[in-house]
């Protein structure tokens, strides 16, 4: 069995997590009104996870910047919806916990798992 590298695993496993996230916030009752703000769609973090799988499998460094790079640009997107903080967007109070959670957890993964990919890129960079 071949090693592969475990900061790529775990880059693939964070985009990953986001992508189930999605798929279950989906399901809530507040996403119809408060989902497209909080959180992403769910196809904006499968290519990006799909793209990394296979480069973890085939162990392509060229595939991690191009997810990551992809991950950057979906965190710029997601930051044009930071009025849901500041009360710009007017969330009613009994769900107003939920929904500004979902967006600073998916806020944090998002920023983390690019930030980590860059890392990765980095340290295998280096190590060749």
């Amino acid at each position: 069995m071949k090693e592969r590298n475990l900061l790529y695993f775990i880059t693939a496993l964070t985009v990953t997590i986001l992508l189930i996230l999605s798929l279950v916030i989906r399901t809530m009752p507040w996403f119809r009104a408060y989902g497209s703000f909080a959180m992403p769609p769910f196809y904006y973090f499968l290519i990006p996870t799909i793209i990394l799988w296979v480069g973890w499998f085939f162990e392509e460094n060229a595939f991690l910047l191009a997810a990551t790079i992809l991950m950057s640009v979906f965190f710029g997107l997601h930051l044009d919806n930071t009025g849901i903080l500041n009360g710009d967007i007017h969330v009613i109070s009994s769900q107003a916990p939920v929904v500004r959670t979902v967006f600073v957890l998916t806020l944090m993964l998002v920023a983390g798992s690019s930030g980590l990919g860059y890392f990765t890129y980095y340290k295998l960079r280096t190590v060749k």
